[in-house]
């Protein structure tokens, strides 16, 4: 087996540009939880507790030294989402055309995940490569929100090494780090109905490096049940990059602006902002009720509240692009049961509800349309052979309507963005394991 970290590393390479591909957020705020299409059909129901496959140590690192023997997991999640928004009033300064009223921004993504272990002696070293968070909305350029975004495009890959051992027959710990990376592109129109032109464009991109860490314990009190408690850290991003006009006015002066034209004051120029990406703690359990049931649960807090703004500063004039998050900390609560019907196959199905982190309608953005979700899901495991085993789930996701009154007001004036949007999503994932 001298060979396999080199095959390790080259998956992960290879996997890179499909995990910059992500598109759609499908936990709270614009994280993803589809880390594992095994979790898929428990809608990840006790996934920092359970020690089905490699694929858990994303949600606890000592996973990895319960695991029967080394793995390597290839996963795909196809997201299909619809977010349908119906303008309700929405306001223009100037003499800003309606234009074209609802959309749907909502994109088909996929998610891929990868990981790998190995035990040496007493411990137990992993890697997972995958996609942590995420966001792809498109709207029309002539939608009723267009002042407010056109195009919200978050790609991240986090690269986690991870170690665990076990301490004793009941009590493993688990500590990884993590090397992250951020593109990002948010782009929309510029309101010129006050100069008597039509509207402009703005299109801010950037990337950013950020790192950070992980850990967990795992914990048997009996044979049948497993409790594991895990953590990860906050990741501090510092995103520069740039933003490019077009069709800028450059004839008018204003005299808010103290007789400048547009173009003086909106031209390409250096951009860069301040973005934390929040911290997270699971607590979960894993009971094994007989040869043939198991019953699965959990929670995870995450720390949204330190995400309270995104403030994009540009080496111009123009003024900081301020748009107002005022998160809260948001919850998730899952349950799950597998049935095992053979030696080689295992039915699976489970509930969750996650909770928003977005306050309320005056916070709730065009780029970050979220709201409170349920989620039931299902799905299989199958053995294809004595070291394969495939995984296949499909969650159906599903909201109340979530009403909209966001304002944004720069120098030229405030737009409002009112009406409400009505959400559903279905997800597709894959898993294939190998055993060696």
């Amino acid at each position: 087996m001298t060979s396999l970290p080199r095959r390790v590393f080259c998956s992960c390479v290879c996997l890179l540009p499909l995990c910059l591909g992500a598109q759609n957020a499908l936990a709270s705020g614009f994280q993803l939880i589809e880390q594992s299409a095994s979790g898929q059909g428990l809608s990840y129901a006790g996934a920092a507790a359970e020690r089905q496959d490699v694929s858990s140590m994303w949600f606890n690192p000592a996973v990895l030294a319960n695991l029967s023997s080394n793995q390597m997991a290839v996963a795909g999640h196809v997201i299909a989402p619809s977010a349908r928004f119906r303008d309700d009033g929405s306001t223009y300064y100037g003499t800003a055309d309606a234009g074209s009223g609802g959309d749907d921004g909502a994109t088909v993504g996929v998610v891929p995940n990868l990981y790998w272990a190995h035990r040496l002696g007493e411990h137990t070293f992993g890697l997972g490569v995958n996609v942590p968070f995420g966001q792809h909305i498109s709207y029309d350029e002539d939608w009723a929100g267009r002042y407010h975004a056109t195009e919200t495009d978050l790609k991240t890959v986090n690269i986690n090494p991870a170690w665990s051992t076990a301490i004793n027959d009941q009590w493993q710990i688990g500590l990884g780090l993590n090397a992250q990376y951020v593109d990002v592109v948010l782009e929309q129109k510029i309101n010129q109905s006050n100069l008597g032109d039509g509207d402009a464009n703005a299109k801010v991109t950037g990337d950013s490096w950020a790192f950070g860490w992980n850990a967990g314990v795992m914990f048997q009190p009996m044979a049948q049940l497993n409790i594991g408690l895990s953590y990860r850290s906050r990741m501090n991003h510092e995103v520069s990059g740039k933003v490019d006009y077009d069709d800028i006015n450059d004839t008018v002066g204003i005299p808010a602006l103290g007789g400048a034209t547009l173009n003086q004051i909106f031209y390409d120029a250096g951009a860069s902002a301040s973005v934390t990406l929040p911290a997270s703690a699971t607590l979960a359990m894993d009971y094994r009720v007989n040869a043939n049931w198991q019953v699965l649960a959990g929670t995870t807090w995450t720390q949204w509240s330190g995400y309270d703004e995104l403030v994009v500063e540009f080496n111009n004039q123009s003024p900081d692009s301020e748009s107002n998050q005022d998160f809260n900390d948001s919850w998730r609560y899952s349950l799950g049961t597998v049935y095992h019907a053979s030696e080689a196959l295992r039915l699976r199905t489970g509930l969750a509800y996650d909770n928003t982190p977005v306050p309320g309608k005056e916070q709730r953005s065009p780029r970050t349309p979220d709201v409170d979700r349920r989620w039931v899901s299902v799905g299989l495991g199958y053995d294809l052979a004595r070291d394969w085993t495939l995984d296949l789930g499909y969650s159906h996701l599903w909201a109340n309507k979530a009403k909209v009154d966001y304002a944004q007001t720069n120098r030229l004036g405030t737009n409002t963005l009112k009406g409400d949007y009505t959400s559903t999503v279905n997800i597709f994932s894959a898993q294939l394991v190998w055993r060696y």
